[in-house]
């Protein structure tokens, strides 16, 4: 359980989430507490208040379960105070042993770049190497959810088409909805808006549906006698994966079993006493996933070559840029090739609009980080709903998910920024492919779905927000970033 907190640093009040940083508790504080007191904090963690008048009083860790949690990869709470051992490596380890399910691991792409960075690897050997480790302990297959992200952007695109030319009754501007920590801060704190947000589930989610549907009936397997596992960059994805929407009730099962972060790969490789780097690399599975497989038969050789495709723009999955091109093709017929962002001293904000004619077609944003989300709601409250964007991908993490606080931490020599770097560039040392041009999930869409943004795809692929009672302590929750 010890590394299921990570990522909250209130010193200087700026955004949180770096795999560099540590954990801090949050605590029960009186409703009625003394205006003038001070905190202090002891060398050992434990939190002092002191009031006005001298007395000391030792506060109480905050105790929060996984469906209370804010949800910022381990933001909210320490080990000791977060309940998720339904969620861990032990867990894992206990339901492979049982043999009693087939097992399935979903890969995500961001996890894959921050293990190449880790061991200093090319993403194509971490993924053979993976392969091998977990046929070895009892896996039965691994997936890639970059075949569902594909799935996640072409519905996602579908969407915002149907809300700007009012085919939908969902409102614009559109908010992404793939990061779990901003759909938790929204569903607590600013209900107004959870209309704008995509309805369209997230990769680990249309992956979690794919499994225990379409895969399960594929090799005539009960839902339920499936054990499905995704490796994600963030903690935020294990309470992801525990909400209700995602329980089906018919299946009796949930898309997604387990969760497990990044960063700890290394240690279930450590229990199972396999060290990845001396693991022999294993031909790759091209079953959902954005691997080409060919054979090169020339001069009498059988080798096997593997190419891993990927999506251009941002290490979150691309969804501004994709939906981006999309809509202006489709809307507006003008081909967009390269995107061009509005120069800005805020790297966690990024604008870019579509203009003919000196006339403003379309505007689209990516907003990284609680300070830039909480800028974008006040404006959107201030405007009554009305905003200069038509689209926003939101994630909870400064510089969006390739720097989740499920990532794998930098050693002592080297620092955040320098193995984001390395992350980012392993994310993006793909063969880039268009959804549009994938031929597996085209063939996905028609025998499974009956095409983009159907009825079926409606039902399967997309969800719902609730309103959730907001935190009546003074926690974490409430604090303007």
């Amino acid at each position: 359980m010890e590394h299921f907190s990570s990522a909250l640093k209130l010193t200087d009040l700026d955004d949180f989430i770096t795999p560099s940083q540590m954990c801090v508790k949050p605590e029960i504080i009186g409703v009625q507490q003394d205006k003038r007191a001070k905190i202090e904090v002891k060398s050992d963690g434990t939190y002092l208040e002191i009031s006005s008048n001298g007395k000391v009083e030792v506060l109480e860790s905050a105790k929060i379960s996984l469906n209370d949690c804010l949800a910022c990869s381990g933001c909210v709470t320490t080990a000791e105070s977060i309940l998720i051992t339904a969620q861990s490596t032990s867990e894992f380890v206990t339901q492979i042993s049982k043999k009693d399910k087939t097992v399935v691991v979903s890969l995500s792409p961001q996890s894959r770049a921050s293990l190449a960075a880790y061991y200093k690897l090319s993403i194509l050997q971490v993924h053979r190497k993976l392969t091998t480790f977990f046929k070895k302990i009892g896996v039965d297959y691994l997936f890639d959810t970059s075949f569902s992200r594909d799935i996640s952007l072409l519905e996602s695109a579908h969407e915002f088409i149907a809300r700007y030319k009012k085919t939908s009754d969902l409102p614009l501007p559109m908010f992404a909805s793939s990061c779990p920590g901003w759909i938790c801060y929204a569903e607590k704190t600013h209900q107004e808006i959870l209309p704008n947000i995509s309805t369209t589930k997230s990769p680990q989610q249309i992956m979690g549906t794919i499994v225990k549907e379409y895969f399960a009936s594929q090799i005539h397997v009960e839902p339920s006698k499936i054990y499905h596992v995704t490796i994600m960059p963030c903690f935020d994805k294990k309470l992801e994966a525990s909400r209700d929407d995602f329980y089906d009730d018919i299946l009796k099962s949930h898309d997604v079993d387990l969760v497990l972060a990044t960063n700890e790969i290394p240690d279930l490789l450590d229990k199972f006493k396999y060290d990845l780097m001396s693991l022999e690399e294993s031909p790759l599975s091209n079953m959902f996933s954005n691997i080409e497989v060919s054979s090169d038969n020339q001069n009498n050789k059988n080798e096997t070559n593997e190419i891993i495709l990927g999506t251009s723009g941002s290490g979150s999955g691309g969804y501004l840029e994709f939906i981006y091109k999309y809509a202006a093709k489709e809307l507006f017929n003008i081909p967009i090739d390269k995107i061009e962002y509005k120069q800005s001293r805020n790297v966690d904000l990024k604008v870019i609009t579509l203009e003919h004619e000196g006339k403003k077609l379309l505007s689209f944003a990516i907003a990284n980080g609680f300070k830039n989300i909480q800028n974008i709601i006040r404006k959107m409250k201030q405007k009554k709903g009305e905003l200069e964007y038509d689209f926003i991908e939101i994630m909870a993490c400064p510089s969006g998910c390739l720097n989740g606080g499920g990532q794998l931490k930098p050693p002592k020599e080297k620092s955040g920024k320098e193995l984001l770097k390395e992350v980012e560039k392993n994310y993006h040392d793909v063969v880039v492919k268009s959804p549009l041009e994938n031929e597996r999930v085209k063939k996905m869409y028609d025998i499974w779905l009956n095409g983009i943004f159907t009825p079926d795809s409606k039902t399967k692929l997309h969800t719902q927000y609730h309103a959730r009672k907001k935190l009546e302590l003074n926690t974490l929750a409430n604090i303007k970033w």
